[in-house]
């Protein structure tokens, strides 16, 4: 009962602290309006000159209120919507930001706008009547209706079974012929180029290279991880496979089953058991990792997120060298499978959406404003900035200024300006498209080794121009399906438990304590714990025939 009686109470604190808005020092969250405070509650206001609205958006550290960009991207849709448009903000911060709007959620006392983290709850509370049915209102959302046509299997991906639609959905546009990727493997180039030792292109180049950096360097860990999430991707992506269930260009099937999985992990164990893989791999995360990669601790990271490679390069009291380059391959399987590339046009991601509010007065133009966050012209002025303050035009094409670009910090100069592409400070009604150019130009340029040379160059570039079109995975291109609730809570149910066991056995495998002899027994137990089976059945048979 006690239980029962604080979680009430805890609820309601934290309703509390959404409708007041008043965390703006704490880190907790924020609240502004713009240009007046909001007297509306949770609804629209407005007559045929003034719109009143409340919105709840994530931030990422950075406050774009009274940036460049906000006051533009505030002018204009005043202009789109003609009538006067005052919001009143709260940001919360977003790793707080699933959490917190659970309870406003759960409540049904929501503002006007509000991302939704979840499609499962969008669709959820969509269909109790919470969120607006934006299918309703196609005629006057040109610009989101080109995104939707342009996603595949977009019914089914982004649409309930009555093809509802409650959600403006993450965008993207690509407007380039380029598929790139932002991770890469990394090297200690000073320390390869001192010792005369080549970089790796391969799985067994990676093995000598560890073990002559081994002999020279006896208390180092040649080959070292970044980050948890990237698991074994780095070997899995060179042997053509996966931890998970992923699609293979034909199918959805179960990676750990493959015979690819076995290879990767038989890979792995020869570098533990030679002292070449540190034994905190299944730990390290970047505020680990890093210091390694300054004194001469690790030397190898088979994938990183690149722009890891430019704060290690920026040390200049440790004094390294290192440098990206693409993923080592497997010949047996062709060129290794980068890691998560991006694709081409424009398209939609439906893990999270804008959302309007049922309740919300005169609908429409909410669903203008936010539709007109699609439009090529606001994902310009938000990704972009202002020409000839951010970018100017060159040959046709948007550039960020030189100026801007050589200065000691480039990013933190885009986030001055409310630039969405800094990734720092975000702009309009989060999230809005991303521009992947703007993303693209955004980064510094770093050591790319390729071919025998390193030089700078811009890493999303690289990868596309150094992969070409067969590094791109299949899973990066997978068929949009859309899983409901009931089909998450079987996969959850059935694959949870398998998972568990494969996280440990693998580990197990890699460290020597269960034999290779064993694989047969593995995989009998993996089948025996769930029917993995069903679930790729439930997942193939979504896909559009």
């Amino acid at each position: 009962m006690k239980k029962s009686m604080t979680m009430l109470v805890s609820a309601i604190l934290l309703t509390t602290v959404f409708l007041s808005g008043c965390e703006n020092d704490s880190g907790k969250g924020s609240s502004s309006a713009s240009p007046l405070a909001s007297d509306s509650g949770s609804k629209a206001a407005t007559d045929a000159k003034e719109l009143k609205l409340k919105v709840v958006i994530p931030h990422f550290g950075g406050d774009p209120t009274g940036t460049l960009v906000q006051q533009e991207f505030e002018k204009e849709i005043e202009k789109y919507l003609g009538a006067k448009v005052t919001i009143e903000w709260t940001r919360i911060p977003w790793g707080e930001y699933k959490e917190k709007t659970q309870v406003m959620l759960t409540s049904g006392d929501i503002p006007d706008i509000m991302l939704v983290r979840s499609q499962d709850n969008i669709i959820k509370y969509g269909e109790q009547g919470l969120f607006l049915d934006l299918s309703k209102y196609m005629d006057i959302m040109p610009n989101y209706k080109q995104f939707i046509t342009a996603t595949d299997n977009n019914e089914q991906y982004l649409m309930n079974k009555n093809k509802q639609l409650f959600a403006f959905y993450d965008g993207f546009s690509n407007p380039s012929d380029i598929e790139p990727s932002q991770y890469a493997a990394a090297y200690r180039l000073d320390i390869f180029e001192k010792n005369n030792i080549k970089v790796p292109t391969t799985l067994d180049e990676m093995y000598d290279a560890a073990k002559k950096l081994k002999a020279l360097y006896p208390d180092s860990y040649p080959v070292a991880q970044s980050e948890q999430y990237l698991g074994y991707d780095g070997i899995l992506n060179a042997n053509h496979t996966n931890g998970e269930i992923y699609w293979n260009g034909k199918q959805y099937v179960y990676g750990p089953t493959e015979e690819a999985y076995k290879e990767s992990l038989v890979f792995l164990n020869k570098l533990y058991t030679e002292k070449l893989l540190d034994p905190a791999y299944w730990s390290d995360e970047m505020d680990q990792a890093k210091p390694k990669a300054s004194t001469g601790k690790s030397f190898m990271y088979p994938l990183i997120w690149s722009g890891y490679v430019a704060d290690f390069n920026a040390n200049k009291e440790a004094g390294v060298k290192w440098a990206l380059s693409m993923l080592a391959d497997n010949p047996k399987y062709g060129k290794s499978w980068k890691y998560g590339s991006d694709t081409k046009g424009k398209g939609l991601n439906n893990g999270y959406g804008l959302v309007i509010s049922a309740k919300a007065k005169n609908p429409e133009q909410l669903v203008k404003l936010v539709d007109y966050q699609y439009n090529d012209k606001m994902i310009d002025l938000l990704m972009w900035g202002i020409e000839g303050k951010s970018y100017e035009m060159k040959d046709g094409k948007k550039q960020y200024l030189p100026a801007l670009k050589s200065s000691a910090d480039f990013v933190g100069e885009l986030a001055k300006m409310g630039v969405s592409a800094s990734m720092r400070t975000r702009p309009g009604i989060v999230f809005t498209p991303q521009e992947r150019i703007a993303v693209y130009t955004s980064v510094p340029d770093v050591l790319f080794y390729n071919n025998g040379k390193a030089q700078m160059e811009n890493y999303y570039m690289a990868s596309d121009k150094y992969g070409g079109k067969e590094s791109i995975a299949p899973m990066d291109r997978a068929p949009k399906i859309m899983l409901t609730k009931d089909d998450n809570d079987r996969i959850a149910n059935t694959m949870t438990p398998i998972k568990t066991y494969v996280k440990e056995s693998s580990v197990k495998f890699i460290k020597g304590e269960m034999s290779f002899a064993d694989w047969d027994k593995f995989q009998a137990t993996i089948k025996k714990m769930g029917d993995y089976e069903s679930i790729l059945k439930l997942q193939n048979d979504k896909v559009k025939k």
